[in-house]
């Protein structure tokens, strides 16, 4: 894995945000960047000529928003499927991490996050995706990250930190507690049903002090919840607790709801595939 990051951009201004981003990344972590322009294929164009056009546009967006970068960038022009596009360029790039607009007026990286391809692209990154949701300054202090206290979460912490210096996690897990009413069908009554939940609590407390040995004590710490884990209730407390970054595993028992979160999120979103 090379010491260098992209950035997808299809002109508009979220991506001109994400490059934004990707630059003040870059320089903090004294990384190279490669800015990734795909032009999709069209039969009634040439692609030589799609090629041509979409390069002489990148550089003149470049210069025009970033006359002075500060870092060594690289531009890059293809034409074909974004995704495909995408994927092969930082696979053969060997980058680290993939930054990229929540949206683009251009309907091209709508269609990538909040789509039909949205699967795919954060399926077929080997590296993390960094989706960026706002203008904040990517100075990210306070990561946010569901956890199910497996090796992935384990990994996943582990990758963020690599990432982003000095930045401090707080895991969220929510109890697994099926409801009384429930419970009482099967025949518990109010006893039996306390005696459960309170097993439980114990069980995950045990689990949250086994799992945080794991990592630096000193940058992690844990919330333990329970109830039904949804995405309003993930960002909610992500938003209480300060969080400036929401980390996500691609699999796993919070994998279903990704795709959630990154539409509603207010903060940025960071995906990891395992």
């Amino acid at each position: 894995m090379k010491n260098r990051i992209a950035v997808a951009t299809d002109f508009s201004q979220n991506s001109l945000i994400a490059i934004s981003k990707a630059l003040y990344l870059a320089k903090k972590s004294k990384s190279t960047l490669d800015v990734v322009h795909i032009v999709e294929h069209s039969i009634f164009h040439d692609p030589k000529q799609s090629k041509r056009t979409g390069k002489e546009a990148l550089a003149k967006f470049i210069l025009e928003h970033f006359p002075s970068p500060e870092v060594v960038i690289q531009e890059f022009c293809y034409v074909g499927s974004i995704v495909k596009g995408i994927c092969k360029h930082i696979k053969e790039r060997e980058c680290k991490l993939l930054c990229v607009g929540s949206a683009g007026e251009n309907h091209h990286l709508t269609e990538i996050l909040l789509g039909s391809t949205a699967k795919q692209i954060v399926k077929k990154s080997q590296i993390p995706v960094l989706v960026t949701k706002n203008e904040s300054l990517p100075d990210y202090i306070n990561a946010f990250s569901p956890t199910d206290f497996s090796n992935n979460s384990l990994k996943l912490a582990k990758v963020t930190k690599k990432l982003f210096d000095n930045i401090k996690i707080t895991f969220y897990h929510m109890i697994n507690r099926p409801f009384e009413i429930r419970l009482g069908h099967y025949g518990a009554d109010d006893e039996q049903i306390s005696k459960y939940n309170k097993s439980a609590e114990e069980k995950a407390k045990e689990q949250s002090k086994k799992f945080l040995k794991e990592l630096d004590k000193n940058n992690v710490n844990m919330v333990l919840d329970s109830g039904i884990l949804t995405y309003t209730r993930l960002l909610s407390v992500a938003e209480s607790k300060n969080s400036s970054l929401v980390v996500l595993p691609t699999s796993g028992k919070v994998s279903f709801f990704a795709l959630d979160v990154l539409e509603h999120s207010n903060l940025d979103v960071l995906i990891c595939k395992f």
